[in-house]
């Protein structure tokens, strides 16, 4: 699993992309069956279901694989040291610049700029779905972090030194639930042909800024990771709520 980890680290911007690639598949799949209305209303809800069960039991798995073996964090090492002597400062200084659309007062603001623009246009349910997704994300982010209570990275290549708990990543998680928030919002108000892109460049964001908090190395692999399935999680369960009040409105 070291020799896995140094790998990985070595290689880590083509692990990015190629992980970046898959992401934007799934998205875009995703969108097109969504497009299609191939499944009801109580698939998608199963389906949607599946997947907060799917990434609980990752996060799980991930949160007890740190806590009691130390194989998780030999390989958190490995990976790090290794990506932090591959990737070129160039790169490094730009991750530095990127990782601050996932700042947690840029969401904030980007989550009140939003929920009001929502209420001016009398869009109550879906301001509530923002609001619900990222202002919950972050406590439940807040939560986690100090109920495990882990240490940052400590090695000479970081780009960058932060002091609070470590797991899960409060910017891949935060990102993740506020972009994502945002993103169904966008689908539910704008025109079909801007839904793509917005989808798309909601996952694209999402993942530079997770990537990011690997590549300036304030973050483990396995912090990102859990960051992103505890986020899935918590968006997965508002957007399955607001649907279910959507279609009951509707009725």
């Amino acid at each position: 699993m070291i020799e896995l980890a140094s790998l990985a680290g070595r290689h880590a911007v083509a692990l990015m992309v190629a992980t970046l690639v898959v992401a934007e598949c799934i998205a875009y799949g995703a969108f097109c069956i969504g497009r299609a209305r191939v499944l009801t209303f109580d698939t998608g809800a199963r389906v949607g279901v599946a997947v907060i069960v799917l990434a609980g039991a990752v996060f799980v798995a991930i949160t007890y694989a740190l806590l009691s073996n130390p194989g998780l964090p030999r390989f958190d090492l490995a990976f790090a040291f290794d990506l932090g002597a591959a990737v070129p400062q160039g790169a490094k200084r730009f991750f530095a610049t990127a990782t601050h659309l996932g700042d947690p007062w840029l969401l904030a603001v980007c989550c009140t700029a939003g929920v009001l623009a929502l209420l001016s246009k009398r869009h109550v349910l879906l301001a509530c779905t923002l609001a619900a997704a990222s202002g919950g994300n972050g406590l439940l982010n807040m939560t986690l972090k100090h109920m495990i209570r882990r240490a940052r990275p400590e090695y000479d290549t970081a780009l960058a030194s932060v002091h609070s708990w470590s797991f899960p990543s409060g910017h891949t998680a935060g990102s993740l639930a506020t972009y994502g928030a945002i993103a169904y919002v966008l689908v539910r108000t704008l025109p079909a042909q801007w839904r793509p892109p917005v989808v798309l460049g909601a996952v694209a964001l999402v993942g530079m800024i997770a990537w990011s908090r690997l590549m300036i190395g304030v973050h483990f692999a396995s912090d990102v990771a859990a960051g992103a399935m505890s986020s899935t999680v918590w968006l997965t369960a508002c957007v399955l709520v607001a649907e279910w009040l959507r279609r009951r409105a509707a009725r």
